[in-house]
């Protein structure tokens, strides 16, 4: 019995043993379900975070977030393609769209959320499932993220502000030009300017070699193009890069680097790097791998410089043409916008607002002093042409003379008893055409062109197309007399940046006058029947020779010329770029060669023709005698159809002939700024790069 007993307890023990190792085992297997019910899920939501920010991304159009919002929840929620777990949901508020940078240090996983451009979207999905044995308890949330980003299209326009050829005759006006808006000189030479004019620079290297001189780290694109500089550090950061690419010779490197200098001692305010290249903060990497001519660059920068100076009369440049008589002097107003990289979707949204591809060349205020001596032969087509016109005319302005001045006419020798030389004395006029000599002051105000994105395509990569409105706003021209001298025209002209100048005519027609008297030779019963003698006042005696006689300048009047016409603009044309052009549309990295193909805003570059539209618009005046030897008085007021009639037959023979003068000097001085009146060319770039990746 007591090992019955014995026994007993033994099995009793047992027992106990195999539940508490089936009760174990229950746990285990619980929790391994659970457990493995929650990686499940886990996995489940990082799957669904994934697919819906793959998703979102790719309709992330021009900062669409609504857009990118439905298409996310449409992968994770609809059917029959669902993703996202049963009993689960994925709402707006699991979603943010943001700029996503690899270089963006700052924010957690490179996403900015509050970046003013988007390219990215991120899922964050936190769930708390309910369990699925009751008394589990403890936490069960479950958190994922997944951020893909888009592949923007990115877009650059770029417009010529500067030489794409060189002669060698140019490089005078171009030290002057490039060295008189920093205030100072250099001297280049051709062989400089042509090593500027062929070498291209990558934008990337030259913010790689100005980021140290910032005390920025080399590729934080982000921070270099935020970053405030002085221009001086940008033309230093130039030189840098010139130095590297072996472009100048070492002579020609030195004379280089004083624009630095010149530039430093403006003492000008500091600039934002993007605004200067025109650049938009968050543009990707890959947008910032363009190639820019280095003497565009470098003409920019300098005048960036010159309009920033406060008083506009500070900084000018003195550039001496290689005519005799002839000076020009260089101010710029508004600083070119050479180039611009952005996204086409935002610029498409609206062309001109905050995240517009827009691009302008400099707008320019000219004056050329054109000072003609007597011998001077710069004017000599116009003397001539004018000359000849006036011995045609000659009748019909004593004509009109006669109605608005009073000429008295020759005295009357018929009767012997009131002798001839005692009669008042007659005064006969004498016409001259341009009176040397003379100083014509052409006043030249060179609006921008301009260009900016409208619309973009990049539905067939291998036809991609972008649109670019363009403009150019041709010039004002003002020609006459702006001071009574070149220096006096020259402190008056650049006095203000946009008040316009007083202008004087310059005599066109001098009307002079001189004395004459008649006596007679032969009197018959006291009558003067058989001739008389017409003696002409000379100094202090009377002649008959007409060399001999004293010329009153004016002393009938004259006709007084000035322009000063309305703005001529050429309109506002649509630029078309094709990639299936062979060599037009290229991507944004591509450096083969050409480096850049350009279309031109007008169809015309013919600067000479636009401002003969231009010189069609001078004025014409008939002025009163004037006591001064070589003024002209107060314009006289008449209706003669006399005078309507010589004015249109002058017109119709100054205007080519004065163009044929005033064009010639323009182009000259503007060429050598790169600028083509009516002429702007614009080139352009784009990547459509189009789809999205995770990158978290």
């Amino acid at each position: 019995m007591a090992n019955y007993e014995k026994n007993r307890r033994s099995q009793h023990g047992s027992v106990v043993i195999h539940v508490a190792i089936f009760l174990s085992l229950a746990v285990i297997l619980f929790v391994g379900t659970e457990l493995g019910y929650l990686f499940y899920l886990k996995r489940e939501f990082q799957k669904s975070a994934d697919l819906a920010a793959l998703a979102g991304a790719q309709a992330l159009n021009a900062n669409n977030c609504t857009a990118a919002y439905g298409a996310a929840k449409s992968n994770a929620n609809d059917s029959p393609s669902r993703n996202m777990p049963a009993g689960f949901l994925l709402a707006d508020s699991d979603m943010a769209c943001g700029q996503w940078n690899a270089l963006d240090a700052i924010h957690a996983n490179h996403f900015n959320e509050a970046s003013a451009e988007k390219n990215a979207i991120r899922v964050s999905i936190t769930r708390t499932p309910s369990p699925l044995f009751i008394f589990f308890t403890g936490n069960r949330t479950i958190s994922v993220q997944a951020i893909a980003a888009r592949a923007l299209p990115k877009a650059a326009l770029s417009i010529n502000s500067t030489l794409l050829t060189l002669q060698t005759g140019q490089s005078p006006i171009l030290d002057g030009l490039v060295g008189g808006l920093l205030g100072g000189s250099i001297n280049l030479g051709a062989v400089g300017w042509q090593g500027l004019v062929t070498s291209q620079i990558s934008l990337l290297s030259f913010l790689d070699v100005l980021a140290p001189k910032i005390n920025l780290t080399v590729g934080d694109y982000d921070g270099i193009l935020n970053a405030n500089v002085t221009v001086a550090q940008l033309l230093d950061a130039m030189a840098s890069v010139l130095q590297r690419n072996g472009a100048l010779l070492s002579a020609e490197l030195s004379e280089y680097k004083k624009l630095a200098s010149l530039a430093a001692a403006l003492n000008l305010p500091p600039i934002r790097v993007g605004d200067a290249l025109g650049v938009i903060t968050g543009t990707p990497t890959s947008a910032l791998d363009l190639s820019l001519q280095a003497a565009q660059l470098t003409q920019a920068f300098v005048q960036l410089a010159n309009s920033q100076v406060a008083n506009p009369s500070a900084v000018l440049a003195d550039v001496a043409l290689p005519v005799a008589g002839v000076t020009a002097t260089v101010k710029v107003i508004e600083p070119p916008q050479f180039s611009a990289v952005g996204n086409p979707e935002l610029a498409k949204a609206a062309p001109l607002g905050p995240n517009k591809i827009y691009v302008r060349t400099a707008q320019i205020r000219t004056l050329i002093s054109v000072n003609i001596g007597a011998s001077g032969q710069l004017l000599t087509n116009l003397v001539a042409g004018l000359s000849s016109a006036l011995t045609s005319l000659t009748s019909a302005l004593i004509s009109i003379l006669t109605s608005v001045i009073d000429l008295t006419a020759p005295g009357d020798c018929s009767i012997i008893a009131i002798p001839c030389h005692t009669t008042p004395k007659a005064v006969i006029s004498d016409v001259t055409a341009l009176p040397l000599p003379i100083r014509i002051d052409i006043n030249l105000d060179v609006a921008p062109a301009s260009a900016y994105v409208t619309d973009f395509d990049c539905t067939n990569n291998a036809d991609r197309k972008l649109w670019a409105a363009s403009k150019s706003d041709v010039a004002t021209l003002r020609i006459g007399k702006m001071g009574t001298s070149s220096a006096d025209a020259k402190a008056k002209l650049f006095s203000s940046a946009t008040l316009p100048p007083v202008v004087e005519p310059i005599a066109l027609v001098d009307i002079g006058t001189v004395q004459s008297r008649k006596t007679c030779t032969v009197a018959v019963l006291g009558l003067c029947t058989l001739s008389f003698q017409e003696y002409l006042k000379a100094d202090g005696t009377w002649t008959t020779q007409k060399s001999d006689a004293k010329r009153t300048a004016f002393g009938g009047g004259g006709i007084g010329l000035s322009i000063n016409p309305d703005p001529v603009s050429s309109g506002a044309p649509t630029l078309t770029f094709r990639s299936s052009t062979p060599g037009l549309l290229k991507e944004l990295n591509d450096t083969s060669a050409p480096a850049q193909t350009y279309l031109s805003t007008t169809a015309t570059g013919n600067t000479a023709g636009v401002l003969i539209d231009t010189v069609n618009g001078l004025h014409l005046d008939l002025y009163a005698p004037s006591a001064s030897t070589g003024l002209l008085g107060s314009v006289l007021q008449t209706t003669d159809a006399a005078a309507t009639l010589v004015f249109n037959l002058l017109k119709t023979v100054v205007a080519p002939l004065l163009a044929s003068v005033v064009n010639p000097l323009i182009e000259l001085l503007l060429k050598s700024l790169g600028i083509d009146l009516a002429n702007a060319e614009v080139g352009a770039r784009m990547t459509c790069r189009a789809g999205a990746e995770l990158v978290y």
